[in-house]
């Protein structure tokens, strides 16, 4: 009696200890699936992210042939290029407008950079070029750092100079029409010249004899 009851005890404990390494197996099991379901949804969120990617690239590709000339698409990659140099990838955008509106691609300086880098004008080649804008806008991206400007700003500042940065932070911080026309204005001592482009139709088609006070309309046109 006393070894068939040793041996029912025994034997519920096996059973027993079955059941808790079960239990365990199937905690574990069930831990490795959750892990698994969070890592396939994870790489699925990774993987729409990724197509969301491409769709927005593919559609702002698109709609730079729309706006850009070919000749200026040709230098697409060296802007590519020098702007990652730089660290300002995301205005590739904004620099293929500026060279839209400086040269449509059809000059050797395409930027129109040469005067930035204390040159005559017109004496860099295409590449040199396209290397000294990315370099002075990046200039001017940094200068934000310390000056609350928005981007338009910047954009008026590659043709006005970074004067025009400082100028605005100390009104508002926002460039607008008017503020870039009294700063020509007030850095050309008030001299005029007939300026005649559509885009400055609605103004009477002149201008300041400093920079260009349309210069923000004028890139605009090509910005995606």
């Amino acid at each position: 009696m006393r070894d068939r009851e040793r041996e029912r005890r025994i034997q519920r404990k096996k059973r027993e200890q079955e059941i808790k390494l079960q239990k365990i197996a199937l905690a574990a099991g069930a831990a490795v699936l959750i892990l698994l379901m969070i890592i396939g949804i994870g790489r699925w969120r990774e993987a729409v992210a990724e197509r969301k990617r491409l769709e927005a690239e593919r559609a702002l590709q698109e709609r730079e042939e729309e706006l850009l000339s070919d000749s200026v698409l040709e230098y697409e990659d060296l802007v590519k290029y020098y702007a990652e140099e730089e660290g300002i990838y995301e205005y590739v955008p904004v620099l293929l407008a500026i060279m839209e509106v400086e040269t449509k691609g059809e000059r050797d300086d395409v930027m129109q950079s040469s005067e930035s880098a204390g040159l005559e004008p017109n004496s860099l080649g295409p590449e040199a070029s396209i290397a000294q804008a990315c370099d002075y806008f990046r200039g001017l991206v940094d200068r934000t750092e310390d000056l609350d400007v928005d981007l338009n700003t910047i954009i008026q500042a590659y043709n006005y100079g970074p004067g025009y940065m400082y100028y605005i932070d100390e009104n508002g911080g926002e460039h607008s029409f008017d503020l870039a026309v009294e700063y020509a204005r007030e850095m050309s001592g008030g001299r005029t010249a007939n300026y005649t482009h559509y885009i400055a139709d609605f103004n009477g088609n002149w201008m300041y004899l400093y920079g260009n006070m349309y210069y923000v309309m004028l890139v605009e046109q090509y910005l995606p």
